[in-house]
């Protein structure tokens, strides 16, 4: 139970990870730091669809797939996309850039849930 708290912990990191990415990515290819902040700040205020994501769709289904001793990560993934995008079209927006920017925070959220259960269960 702690190992997956920790590692449900781990994986909030990923708006700021995919804020941090973007605005460099726009910063460099536009030239404009405020262009940087308003990217990381749009992720980082989105960051309750990758919270609400975890605990409706990704936690749910690595449990289910758990109890079963079938955890296939592409499952998880899946399951963490398709949830980033439902939430966003229900909570944000219908559609545009950042459908696509929350899908892929959620799935990188999930990433990292995988990735930290993983560090934890072989040590």
């Amino acid at each position: 139970m702690k190992n997956v708290a920790t590692a449900i912990g781990v994986s909030l990191l990923s708006p700021i990870l995919v804020g941090a990415l973007l605005g460099v990515y726009f910063l460099i290819s536009v030239g404009e730091a405020a262009l940087f902040w308003q990217v990381f700040t749009t992720a980082i205020a989105n960051a309750h669809i990758v919270g609400i994501s975890m605990a409706v769709c990704v936690l749910p289904t690595y449990h289910l797939l758990y109890k079963r001793n079938k955890v296939s990560y592409s499952a998880v993934m899946t399951a963490a996309m398709l949830g980033g995008a439902a939430l966003t079209y229900v909570f944000s927006v219908s559609g545009g850039p950042i459908l696509i920017a929350n899908s892929i925070m959620c799935s990188l959220a999930a990433a990292l849930f995988l990735y930290s259960l993983r560090q934890r269960s072989t040590v």
